[in-house]
């Protein structure tokens, strides 16, 4: 019996399946391909950035082992400010009147004392073409009103001298302007910034004045009456911040929650010793002999308990300073959120002010009167003065320490006429000269970068290390 043909129907079926299966079988294949190629390149991308992160982590250690080796011989000296616009109270001005600020001093400032603050970038030679004076005089006059036709009160004698020099106007960007600190640099620049090229690693060191900053340990003392006081400066501080009531309120509240969960950790005292951890006591047991050798073995034995006693308790105190790590390690944590801490102040520009850049985290005790801006100085004094006197005497030690920097206390005592139990409170609180630093280094190798902040106190040539934190 011959086979049933088949048809040409059947024959388009059997070609259509074969051409959908093909279709889903490319498709398939070609996800297949796509994902693998995706996979591939992610890893190789992952592999690329550890590369790179590990080149930059080189970078941020051989940086961090250079800067502590160095720092050592560093000094920080306060350099003359008598002729530079003062940092004081920049946070304090918008945008507009940072502007006016600036050009303010730059009308009476000279040519050098002007290229003295520029940025490297920015230049003073492109002046404009000379201005005749009269001209000059016509147009300031005719935007107040003043014209050819009108009365106008002339002086008697000439505004200028036809035989001088040419008058030039010179434009100022006030964002060209870097307004020195106490050190030179930009407040709380201690130093310049320190550029470094290590292998493939850009690197930078900067290093921050922490003792021109308010101590967020003031709010955690063991006295009542001080956190009272330290209260009314958290208060004075977050006042001069420009926010809002309802962000100000924010503020303090962000502050003072996080420094209540540091109290029941740790509790501030001015001048803590070393921290020793309690030691448990020995028991001495004995047995019945004759008294002669009872009293041998007794005397040997409690010797030599009272030796490892002594010997394991010198091993496991820690040094003074160790109070600060702790501080630092604890203002450092998720206690304090430091996200509102960072936000800007309003209309400040590219100066970016914000009340992190004046709140120490790091366990510094002190504030040096000749390096803190005025808001600081004003939070320090209201912990031990009234209110009455605490502006009068931060407008006088800002105008004194333009002329010169205080060398002691005991000027301040002569500048403000305080007295005796004033300034033996203060001097729990200020000091002149800085010893406790931050340095911080950024290192950038291709895509990847990384940070890490070490906190150092330095007396002289005396360096000591507190803590070194990695960022990511």
């Amino acid at each position: 019996m011959n086979p049933k043909p088949t048809t040409t129907r059947s024959r388009y079926h059997s070609g259509g399946f074969i051409l959908l299966v093909t279709m889903i079988v490319l498709v398939v294949l070609a996800t297949l391909t796509t994902g693998l190629s995706l996979a591939l390149s992610m890893s190789k991308r992952r592999q690329e950035y550890m590369i790179e992160y590990q080149r930059a982590r080189y970078g941020l250690d051989s940086a961090m082992k250079y800067i502590l080796n160095e720092f050592p011989k560093q000094r920080f000296n306060l350099t003359e400010r008598q002729d530079a616009p003062d940092f004081s109270d920049l946070f304090l001005m918008d945008r507009d009147e940072y502007a006016a600020f600036i050009v303010d001093w730059s009308a009476t400032a000279t040519d050098e004392q002007l290229e003295s603050v520029l940025k490297e970038d920015a230049s003073l030679s492109n002046y404009s073409e000379p201005v005749n004076p009269e001209s000059l005089l016509t147009g300031l006059l005719s935007l107040f009103g003043g014209g050819a036709g009108e009365d106008v009160n002339t002086p008697s004698e000439p505004l200028y001298n036809p035989n001088e020099d040419d008058l030039y106007l010179v434009e100022l960007d006030p964002n060209d302007v870097v307004v020195p600190g106490p050190y030179g640099p930009p407040w709380p620049l201690a130093a310049d910034p320190i550029e470094l090229e290590i292998g493939p690693c850009r690197v930078t060191i900067t290093i921050e004045d922490e003792n021109a900053k308010m101590p967020l340990s003031w709010l955690v003392t063991s006295s009542a009456q001080v956190n009272d006081q330290a209260q009314d400066a958290l208060k004075t501080f977050c006042e001069w911040m420009s926010w809002d009531s309802d962000r100000l309120r924010e503020l303090e509240t962000t502050i003072q929650t996080a420094m209540d969960e540091v109290y029941k950790e740790k509790i501030f005292k001015l001048n803590a010793g070393p921290i020793v951890p309690p030691t448990s006591r020995t028991q001495t047991t004995t047995r019945t002999t004759s008294a002669s050798q009872r009293t041998r073995r007794v005397t040997t034995r409690q010797r030599t308990q009272t030796a490892r006693t002594t010997q394991t308790a010198a091993t496991q105190a820690r040094p003074a300073i160790a109070h600060t790590t702790d501080f630092a390690k604890l203002f450092n944590s998720s206690m304090l959120d430091r996200e509102i801490l960072a936000q800007p102040l309003p209309d400040t520009g590219e100066r970016v002010e914000s009340p992190l850049k004046y709140l120490s985290l790091w366990g510094a005790q002190h504030v040096n009167i000749n390096t803190a801006p005025r808001h600081v100085l004003q939070a320090t004094f209201a912990l031990v003065m009234d209110s009455f006197q605490i502006g009068e005497l931060t407008q006088l030690i800002i105008d004194k320490r333009k002329e010169a920097p205080f060398k002691n206390l005991n000027e301040l005592k002569d500048l403000g006429g305080l007295d005796s139990e004033t300034m033996r409170r203060l001097g729990s609180y200020v000091t002149t000269t800085s010893t406790f630093f931050k340095i911080r280094i950024d290192s950038q190798s291709g895509s990847a970068s990384t940070s890490a902040v070490a906190t150092v106190v330095k007396e002289g040539r005396n360096t000591q290390v507190l803590m070194i934190l990695y960022e990511m």
